[in-house]
């Protein structure tokens, strides 16, 4: 099943092009890596396959749904109420956490459910716990946010953007604002989704990890996709020199940073 088609997407901010006649597809149970250099697209892409960002031109299909149909100039042909309703299949994480900080971590989790899917709050308390302990943290579920570390609060907002029982999640560097020591225990998270054949893609640095987990690799630079290849393939035998110069500096990092 296709859980997600996006067909010749655009957008600009002002003059700059961002997403430039960008197409893919993900299919269930797959786990697509985006990588590139900084300023490529990546993020922005994600944003808009959630509805954050709107596009100025092309098609995205969410389960064979139409989420937005739009020509360069015209009204996005897919109205308001029919976005809302798919917009609940994608789950999404992002870099900046941004917890309600008076909030405990279980009433972070529960929100969502008691608010956009009308849980009654008796029945979300258990699938909050459920979530936190799938997480590793239901014995933090009392606390706030400002008393738990960086680590914790991403696998926080993991289990929140789980607790819309979403088809697809989306990572948005989930682990770039993290201390080192803090990235492996997210990783872990993640892993363990893939284990569970979550449909999933992932906006990364860590090349590391996206070879591990993921079944392709999507590399963009100045808004084009210019690979959609398997892992091996990507990082060791690309024949793109925008590629290979992109491994090779990540390559040449790692060897600076083991210094």
């Amino acid at each position: 099943m296709k859980m997600i088609q996006a067909n010749n997407l655009f957008k600009s901010f002002g003059q700059h092009t961002v997403l430039n006649d960008v197409s893919f597809e993900v299919n269930k149970g797959e786990v697509i890596a985006v990588i590139g250099p900084s300023g490529s697209g990546k993020s922005t892409l994600l944003r808009c396959l959630n509805g954050l960002e709107e596009i100025d031109s092309g098609i995205i299909a969410i389960e064979s749904e139409h989420y937005a149909d739009k020509n360069h100039g015209g009204k996005d042909k897919i109205n308001l109420k029919e976005k809302k309703n798919i917009a609940t299949k994608l789950g999404m994480v992002f870099q900046h956490i941004n917890l309600f900080p008076h909030k405990t971590v279980l009433e972070n989790v529960i929100e969502a459910p008691i608010t956009v899917l009308k849980m009654k709050k008796n029945d979300a308390i258990p699938l909050g716990e459920a979530l936190l302990e799938k997480v590793g943290l239901l014995d933090k579920k009392d606390f706030y946010p400002s008393k738990i570390s960086g680590g914790q609060k991403q696998r926080v907002a993991i289990a929140r953007a789980l607790g819309m029982n979403p088809d697809i999640m989306l990572f948005d560097e989930p682990t770039s604002s993290l201390d080192p020591e803090l990235v492996g225990e997210v990783q872990k998270v993640i892993a363990d989704l893939v284990k569970e054949k979550m449909t999933m893609m992932i906006v990364t640095h860590e090349m590391r990890f996206a070879e591990e987990v993921a079944d392709r690799i999507i590399f963009m630079d100045e808004g084009r996709i210019i690979a959609d290849e398997k892992p091996e393939k990507i990082f060791y035998n690309p024949e793109h020199p925008r590629i290979m110069s992109f491994i090779e500096n990540i390559a040449m990092r790692q060897l600076i940073d083991k210094d």
